[in-house]
């Protein structure tokens, strides 16, 4: 699934293999690099016996945030319960703050310091 995301038009309609889909659920992106998820609401506006469309609207100002790349979607119903999981791409229309983040691998002992020691020349 790709979301193209321009800052003029935040609004994002995608569809589901999940047919009869009924209310509202939560659409959580996280980012493959920093592992850091955010979430938004999705409303299903059609559905039938094969599919589901929903909408979504991300917040002002993601579209000038540099966030292109491959990330992980997952719609969660109102049970906390995953429906739907896979990968989107986003692209948007860079601009504004280039919005890196630090990877932390999640291991305390990611900066530590090696001893080194010289053999010496005989």
């Amino acid at each position: 699934m790709t979301f193209y995301i321009p800052e003029a038009e935040l609004t994002v309609q995608f569809a589901v293999n999940l047919p009869n889909l009924t209310g509202e659920f939560d659409l959580v992106i996280t980012s493959q690099y920093a592992k850091k998820p955010f979430a938004l609401s999705a409303v299903v506006t059609a559905s039938n016996d094969r599919y589901s469309q929903l909408v979504t609207v991300f917040p002002a100002g993601f579209g000038d945030e540099h966030k292109n790349g491959v990330y992980y979607w997952d719609l969660i119903d109102s049970t906390d319960a995953s429906v739907e999981r896979g990968l989107v791409k986003i692209i948007t229309e860079p601009g504004g703050d280039m919005g890196t983040v630090s990877y932390d691998s999640g291991v305390e002992t990611e900066h530590r310091e090696a001893d080194v020691y010289y053999r010496p020349n005989y």
